[in-house]
């Protein structure tokens, strides 16, 4: 039988496991490139730029392919309805498959089931029809920052898988291309995407799947009525999984380059998706896109183009005589409609067939170069905050106190200079600049000048004004503080982990990412603006304030000392910190290092614990009392990330 202290113990460590459980799943970065609403408008221009006669041919796959009964499905391949109202109900239209793909769905299988039966999915519509708005609203940065992050937090609401969906391989990513000596052709290139040996890649995975849908599509020309169906609805869903990939190909945050660990690649992926990168196409042509959220009207158009390029192949495939084989599927073929993308680290093998090849490779003739790896030519290279880190921390604090100390009334000023050292988790702006994901502890040492009356009506022994017989004396205490966000209440991650890690891991990856973006009512959410962020932080940060024994106080209440006005009285005391308002200027941050400052408004209560006459054999003393403090408080930070 264990012991109680052996279960206080396991309780504590479990605790950590879950909690760590937690910062972990949260750090399973999203790797979509644009969000929804604009893989879908990539994938309506698209449409729009197709002839009649090919729009036609994909309408009647549409048509085709819904069948009866697929109530969630729009009736065209482009439709209204897929973008509703607020409080309106929704349908899936053909554009939107391409934004499900991936990020929604992790196998071409999977797709149609989702898009059919998946009630969650029409909530996703709603949300990117909501993004899609706020984004056409926003005039600053920080409103368009906002809106991406508020983009990831509604589509994790309806499907708590998203978010860690892409987080298990590069998928989403072009694999970086060859050294500029090698002259690698787009051929070479291609050949090295498909290669199994090589980890699975956005190229690779357009050439497979957009290779698939043609296959698909040439069967069902020539299927019975019967099969026509349902090889339609799979030629459709190939090539929706074919056109996620392509689309996120011209995104610039994919091709600037994806090596390194999760924090070098979201960093890269998120400082390109904000300020565009220029490059050259496979055919030459000099060529920049943004990324994520910040889809500007020529990116939608240069990716439209590429994307009705491959559409166009579709129609043909589905109308004229087809260029591929029209025998069934080889086992290698239908492998790809299995092929798990979230988690696969390689594509299967496959021998393409050549003229269905040589339709996809001139697609992506005219999609970016990326950038090379490690070894080669690449654009500078960002860090997000995210992982471990250690630092140090230096603060002043001035306010204005009450209570506490024989004082009756009136004010005094209290100031402390401090330095410590901080050891935490920063999970800082995991989806967008506006989250704050932080976890750590800090340990200081503050060194607190002697409190002085300003006023004391009423009290004993009056106004304290001279530093030889101050109200509170010169301390040297101790300080610790941990911040952490909260879902609720404070402290309830500690709490909720230990059960959700278990029972619900998808809960908790929800629980954690609303706790980092404001809370559950997301009272705590950053409102970011030009000049920096506010916040609403109480509770989030907690700090416990420990004055030793043997700090002393003369007291003119207590019953004086032989040969003395006063008493000595010999104290601790205990005080509560609770920071109210955040306000942080724009910090710097370079690769490891990051260097920030904040300004704090909050409010303290300190507690005199242990008071005794010392010149009266140690005998307890209780007229000390709580004081009150109303403190700004200004802090540099400096940390170092792992």
């Amino acid at each position: 039988m264990k012991s109680e202290g052996h279960r206080e113990a396991g309780a504590t460590s479990l605790g950590c496991r879950a909690l760590g459980a937690a910062v972990a799943v949260a750090w399973a970065t999203p790797g979509t490139a644009w969000i929804f609403p604009e893989h879908r408008d990539i994938t309506a221009a698209a449409v729009a730029g197709l002839d009649g006669a090919q729009r036609r041919a994909l309408e009647e796959m549409w048509t085709e392919a819904r069948g009866a009964g697929a109530e969630q499905l729009c009736h065209s391949v482009v439709d209204p309805a897929a973008e509703p109202p607020e409080g309106g109900r929704g349908c899936i239209d053909f554009a939107a498959l391409p934004a499900l793909a991936g990020d929604h769905a992790c196998s071409s299988s999977e797709l149609w089931d989702v898009a059919t039966a998946g009630a969650w999915t029409l909530q996703v519509v709603a949300a990117a029809a909501r993004v899609k708005e706020r984004l056409a609203r926003a005039k600053e940065e920080s409103e368009r920052d906002d809106a991406w992050n508020s983009s990831h937090l509604a589509m994790q609401a309806a499907d708590h898988r998203y978010l860690t969906r892409a987080a298990g391989n590069n998928a989403h990513f072009l694999l970086p291309r060859a050294t500029v000596e090698a002259g690698e052709t787009l051929e070479a290139y291609v050949d090295r995407c498909l290669d199994p040996v090589q980890p699975i890649n956005g190229a690779g995975l357009y050439v497979d799947y957009h290779v698939l849908a043609l296959r698909l599509a040439a069967l069902s020309r020539g299927g019975t009525p019967g099969e026509r169906p349902g090889l339609a609805r799979r030629a459709l869903r190939a090539e929706a999984f074919a056109l996620h990939f392509l689309e996120d190909s011209y995104a610039a945050g994919h091709y600037a380059g994806t090596w390194g660990d999760s924090a070098w690649r979201k960093g890269t992926h998120d400082l390109y998706s904000q300020r565009g990168l220029t490059t050259m196409t496979w055919g030459g042509a000099l060529f920049g896109s943004h990324g994520d959220a910040h889809m500007s009207e020529h990116d939608l158009r240069v990716a439209a183009e590429g994307v009705r390029r491959s559409l166009a192949d579709l129609a043909r495939a589905v109308s004229a005589p087809p260029l591929a084989a029209v025998g069934p599927l080889s086992a290698q073929e239908s492998a790809m409609e299995g092929l798990d993308v979230c988690g696969a680290g390689h594509l299967p093998p496959a021998a393409p067939d050549p003229h269905e090849r040589a339709a996809a490779l001139e697609v992506l003739r005219a999609s970016p170069i990326p950038a090379g790896d490690p070894d080669a030519i690449s654009p500078p290279r960002e860090r997000a905050e995210v992982g471990p880190f250690i630092g140090v921390a230096a603060g002043i604090r001035d306010g204005l106190a009450t209570g506490g100390y024989e004082a009756t009334g009136g004010l005094r000023e209290a100031e402390s200079l401090e330095a410590g050292v901080r050891l935490g988790y920063g999970l800082e702006g995991l989806l967008t600049s506006t989250m704050d994901g932080q976890f750590w502890i800090q340990a200081s040492l503050v060194a607190s000048p002697a409190q002085l009356d300003l006023s004391c009506p009423g009290c004993p022994g009056g106004k304290r004004t001279d530093s030889s017989l101050p109200r509170v004396p010169a301390r040297f205490p101790l300080r610790f503080v941990l911040r952490m966000p909260y879902y609720v209440v404070p402290g309830d991650l500690m709490l909720l982990a230990p059960v959700l890690v278990f029972a619900a891991p998808d809960a908790l990856q929800s629980v954690v990412f609303a706790a980092a973006y404001g809370g559950l009512l997301r009272l705590q959410r950053r409102i970011s603006t030009g000049i920096g962020t506010f916040q609403f932080i109480l509770g989030r940060e907690v700090g416990l304030t420990l004055s030793r024994r043997g700090d002393r106080f003369y007291s003119s209440v207590a019953p004086p000392d032989p040969g003395s006005r006063y008493a000595l009285v010999s104290y601790a005391s205990v005080e509560l910190d609770l920071p109210l308002i955040e306000y942080v200027p724009p910090k710097v941050f370079h690769t490891t290092l990051s260097l920030a400052a904040s300004v704090q408004l909050g409010f303290s209560v300190e507690f005199p614990i242990r008071a005794a006459l010392a010149q009266q054999g140690d005998a307890r003393y209780g007229g000390l009392g709580p004081s009150y403090l109303g403190y700004l408080r200004v802090v540099l930070d400096a940390r170092r990330c792992f």
